[in-house]
C-alpha cells in the first residue's frame, strides 16, 4: 500500500495536466483531449499482454517496470516546452508505466484477499490511489504557482523512484507456473467467461463518463473564471475514500450488481451536476462524482473477479481495467472535439447518456445472473 501511495502521488499529479496544457502550452479543448487520451490509449493497447504476463511470470516484475517507466516519463516532462511529438511520446510512456504497475499491484491485492472480502480489499487498495488523487493535484497546483512546473516534474520523479524502492520489500505469494504445467486459460477463454463481456462493456461506458469529468472539468472551470481547479479532485477523492474505506464492504454484503446500479445512477447525476458548475461549484460536483466512482469501481471489479482462479486474475484485471480506460481514452478524444465545436455543457450531457446506457446493460447482466 505504501508503494501504491507513492506511485499514485507521482501519477495523480498529472490529473492537473489539462491546466498545464491550457495555461503553459496554450492548448485548446481538442488538443487537451488528444494529449490526455494518449495515456489511456497506451493503457488499452498494453493491458491484455500485461495481464498475460502477470499470470505467467508473477506480479512484481511488471510492478517494478511500471514504476521505472513512470519515473522516466516524469523526468522527461521537465524538458518539454511545446506541444508536439515529444510530449505525445511521454504521455504514451506514462500510460505504459501506469498500466504495468496498476495491473500487477491490483492483482497482487486480489491474491492477498479472502474471497468473501474481495470487494473490501479492492476498496482499500483503490483508496490508496484515490488519496493520491486528492493530495497530488492540490499540492502540485500550489507548487507550480509558487516554484513553477519544473518543481512538480522533479518531485513526481522522486516519488516514482520511491515506489520502486518500496516494492523491494514486497513478496509475491502467487507462484509462477512450473515447467510442464498445463497452460493457463487464454485471453479468449477469459473473455468467454459468463457475463464478462457485458461487464467490460459497462466498464467502458462508465469510463466515458469518467473521462469527461476528469479531462474537461478544468478547462470548463477556467472558462467560468474558476482558477483553483484542484478543489474538484480533492472533493472527489475525499468522498471516494470514505465510500471505499469505512463502507468498502457494502458491495460484498448488499450485492455487487445492486451497488453498481446505484453507482451508475450517481455517475449520471454528477455529469448533469457539472452542467451547473457555475452555481454548484467544484466541491459539490467533485464530491458527488467521488461517491459514484467510490461505489462503482470496487463493486464491478469484484464482480469481474468473483470466483476466478489465480492463473486468470491478471487477465481479468487487465481486461476490465482496459475496457474502462478504452472508454476514458475514446471519450476524452471524441468529447474534446465536441467541446471545441459545441462547448462544454453538451459534453457533460453526453457523459450522462453513457451512464444511462451502462445502467441499461447492467439490467441485462442482473437478469442473466438471477437466471443462473
Amino acid at each position: 500500500m505504501l508503494a501504491v501511495v507513492s506511485f499514485g502521488l507521482a501519477h495523480s499529479a498529472y490529473f492537473l495536466m489539462p491546466k498545464f496544457l491550457e495555461l503553459e502550452l496554450h492548448a485548446n479543448a481538442s488538443q487537451i483531449g488528444v494529449y490526455m487520451s494518449a495515456t489511456w490509449f497506451a493503457n488499452v493497447a498494453l493491458v491484455a499482454p500485461v495481464g498475460v504476463w502477470v499470470d505467467r511470470r508473477g506480479r512484481l516484475p511488471l510492478a517494478f517496470a511500471g514504476a521505472a517507466v513512470l519515473a522516466a516519463a516524469c523526468a522527461g516532462y521537465g524538458a518539454v516546452d511545446r506541444l508536439g511529438p515529444a510530449l505525445l511520446a511521454l504521455r504514451v510512456a506514462h500510460g505504459l508505466g501506469f498500466t504495468a504497475f496498476f495491473v500487477a499491484t491490483s492483482t497482487l491485492a486480489a491474491d492477498l484477499a479472502p474471497p468473501d472480502r474481495l470487494g473490501r480489499v479492492l476498496g482499500w487498495y483503490g483508496s490508496c490511489f484515490v488519496l493520491s488523487n486528492a493530495a497530488a493535484p492540490a499540492v502540485a497546483e500550489w507548487a507550480a504557482g509558487r516554484w513553477g512546473w519544473p518543481a512538480v516534474f522533479e518531485a513526481t520523479t522522486a516519488l516514482a523512484l520511491l515506489s520502486l524502492l518500496l516494492l523491494a520489500f514486497v513478496r509475491d505469494p502467487h507462484p509462477t507456473a512450473p515447467a510442464g504445467a498445463p497452460p493457463a486459460p487464454s485471453l479468449r477463454d477469459v473473455l468467454a467467461r459468463p457475463r464478462f463481456a457485458r461487464v467490460c462493456a459497462i466498464s467502458a461506458l462508465a469510463g466515458v463518463t469518467f473521462g469527461a469529468m476528469f479531462t474537461f472539468h478544468q478547462p470548463f472551470a477556467l472558462s467560468l473564471g474558476i482558477h483553483r481547479v484542484s478543489d474538484f479532485l480533492v472533493a472527489y477523492s475525499a468522498a471516494a475514500v470514505v465510500v471505499r474505506g469505512p463502507f468498502g464492504g457494502v458491495a460484498d454484503r448488499a450485492g455487487r450488481v445492486r451497488v453498481t446500479r446505484l453507482a451508475l445512477c450517481a455517475y449520471g447525476m454528477s455529469a448533469l451536476a457539472m452542467t451547473g458548475l457555475q452555481s454548484l461549484g467544484l466541491v459539490t460536483t467533485g464530491a458527488l462524482f467521488g461517491v459514484a466512482h467510490g461505489l462503482f469501481y470496487p463493486a464491478l471489479s469484484a464482480a469481474a473477479l468473483d470466483g476466478a482462479a489465480g492463473d486468470v486474475r491478471g487477465k481479468l484485471t487487465g481486461l476490465f481495467n482496459g475496457a474502462f480506460n478504452a472508454g476514458f481514452s475514446f471519450g476524452s478524444l471524441a468529447l474534446g472535439y465536441a467541446a471545441q465545436a459545441l462547448g462544454f455543457v453538451p459534453v457533460f450531457g453526453l457523459a450522462c447518456v453513457c451512464s444511462l446506457a451502462a445502467l441499461g446493460l447492467l439490467g441485462g447482466h442482473a437478469r442473466e445472473e438471477g437466471a443462473s
